[in-house]
């Protein structure tokens, strides 16, 4: 069994880092096309970036393979595979010349135009079954959106879409319960998210969705098998789906942060760092924050009963 036990471990920092060097490869493989413009003159710094990032990420990935708190272990592990994943479609998008075909915004929603008022209703559509059955990271499909629709069109498809897939989500958790919902999810998936919410319902589950790194779609079936009423869901999943969706929206239009400037990228990157770091605060020090703001609801609750009799 130890035998067993080490080669596992082995092998899984063997994959952590061949990920970490595929990302690297590709992100140096697609920065080195471009023969003008912001990427080519500052190739040689974005390319510096761009590496240490991935090499920080696939440090910390290793350091927490091993360790008991997986949580941590997994954010790492999946910002160096979509990283990977990310500049290799670029890279062969990149060389195979589709991207030379459509060279402007207007030129792919072209393409998309094609379909018509139909268009629409598919886009919806995928997105709702985002949510239920197909694995598709929700940054990808929203900045589907962007250039299909523009900006605040497609940020609002984007959550037409997820809305009702998430309440959705939230209904089949609450009326068929944990055998369907581990049947359509995986027993395995499931068992991992109620562990991880163990009981702070509200206050994590919230946070979680306002947060990438989660797996927000899983998230909407633990909802529904939690005590989490309906109209609580209803105007939380509402708001915070909002917010998420048009950050990430006006973040891929370069609205917010820009990323063409050096400053802006080390700006994204201390954003994510620390992102990081308070979603793992939270993980670990999530009872004790719910015990706090539950008791700073009663003692609000007890001075407004207070005043209210004098």
């Amino acid at each position: 069994m130890k035998k067993i036990s080490i080669i596992n471990v082995v092998l899984n920092l063997f994959l952590i880092v061949l990920i970490g060097i595929m990302a690297i490869v590709f992100l140096c493989l697609y920065l080195d096309t471009f023969n003008e413009g912001f990427l080519f003159l500052n190739v040689n710094f974005l390319t510096q970036i761009g590496v240490s990032i991935v090499i920080i990420f696939t440090i910390f990935a290793l350091i927490f393979q091993t360790n008991k708190n997986k949580i941590i272990f997994k954010i790492f592990y999946l910002l160096i595979f979509f990283i990977s994943l990310f500049f290799c479609v670029l890279y062969f998008l990149k060389t195979s010349g589709f991207l030379d075909k459509i060279d402007t915004v207007e030129d792919f929603r072209k393409l998309i135009s094609s379909f018509n008022k139909k268009a629409v209703f598919l886009f919806i559509l995928l997105q709702f079954l985002g949510v239920l059955v197909l694995p598709v990271p929700g940054v990808v499909s929203i900045g589907a959106g962007i250039l299909s629709f523009g900006l605040f069109k497609g940020a609002f498809y984007s959550l037409i879409g997820i809305l009702l897939g998430s309440l959705t989500a939230f209904f089949i958790g609450k009326k068929f319960g944990y055998k369907f919902v581990s049947f359509l999810v995986g027993k395995d998936n499931l068992d991992k998210g109620m562990k991880m919410i163990n009981g702070k319902d509200k206050l994590l589950l919230t946070i979680m969705f306002l947060f990438p790194f989660f797996p927000d779609d899983l998230l909407c079936f633990i909802a529904g098998l939690s005590s989490i009423d309906y109209k609580y869901f209803l105007i939380m999943i509402f708001i915070t789906r909002t917010i998420s969706i048009f950050t990430v929206s006006l973040s891929l239009n370069n609205s917010i942060i820009p990323y063409t400037t050096w400053w802006g990228i080390l700006i994204w990157g201390l954003l994510i760092l620390g992102i990081i770091l308070l979603v793992c605060l939270i993980y670990k020090k999530g009872d004790e924050l719910q015990k706090y703001l539950l008791k700073l609801k009663n003692r609000r609750n007890k001075d407004g009963y207070t005043c209210k009799k004098k």
